[in-house]
């Protein structure tokens, strides 16, 4: 028996943090850090405070209240998820 795994090919820019697009296309002038959510590039961070950019947007534009302990990469990112999950609704299974 072997598992299959589900596989989304979704666009994730490492320079904003944001969908839809990535680093070399990015239009954005600063980066914007993957792991405290400052104006810094990631690999550059020092901070031992991790924020999720996508998250903390989120919840200050949608009143919502997504857990925002985390990196942007993260897996469990409920931003993450509700990329997904859009993406699935486009794929007919």
């Amino acid at each position: 028996m072997h598992s299959m795994r589900e596989c989304f090919h979704l666009k994730r820019c490492t320079k904003r943090q944001g969908f839809g697009h990535l680093a070399k296309d990015c239009k954005d002038i600063r980066p914007t850090c993957g792991s405290c959510a400052g104006r810094h590039d990631t690999r550059r961070c020092r901070s031992p405070q991790i924020v999720c950019l996508n998250c903390n947007h989120y919840n200050y534009c949608y009143g919502k209240e997504f857990e925002i302990c985390h990196k942007a990469s993260d897996n469990s990112c409920s931003c993450y998820h509700l990329e997904v999950a859009a993406y699935r609704r486009t794929r007919d299974y």
